[in-house]
């Protein structure tokens, strides 16, 4: 559901950019840190479904706090709550300025990578399972 409701979230970002007259650009694939290029703002774009029981904080990459710092004025990150993991049904639209993300929330570092993960490296630590 991840992957289908970002993909979602990113159509109806784009469709509220065009609405409000601006002309939006995807360019999630390039790893500049956001999703949307539209008139100047730089569109991280996040799409849940969780509960607000369970949704306490929204998971940033690295990228995109590095493009947060690097541009607090122009950078935007939009948040569409769906209804739940299954649904279509739009039930928040939340639109961030940068600069009130970095007075108003707390950035931390949450989680760690280890890198790199491939067959190759973890062959010395592979077991039999049976």
């Amino acid at each position: 559901m991840a992957k289908q409701a970002e993909q979602k979230a990113i159509e109806i970002v784009m469709e509220y950019e065009k609405r409000k007259g601006r002309n939006p650009l995807i360019v999630s694939r390039r790893g500049v840190g956001h999703d949307i290029e539209s008139d100047g703002r730089m569109i991280e774009v996040k799409g849940i479904g969780e509960s607000w029981l369970t949704y306490t904080w929204q998971s940033l990459y690295k990228n995109e706090v590095e493009c947060l710092n690097n541009n607090p004025k122009d950078f935007y990150l939009y948040i569409v709550k769906f209804k739940d993991k299954n649904s279509d049904e739009i039930v928040g639209f939340y639109i961030i300025p940068g600069i009130d993300l970095k007075s108003k929330f707390r950035i931390e570092v949450e989680t760690y990578g280890i890198r790199p993960v491939s067959k190759h490296s973890l062959k010395e630590f592979s077991k039999d399972w049976e």
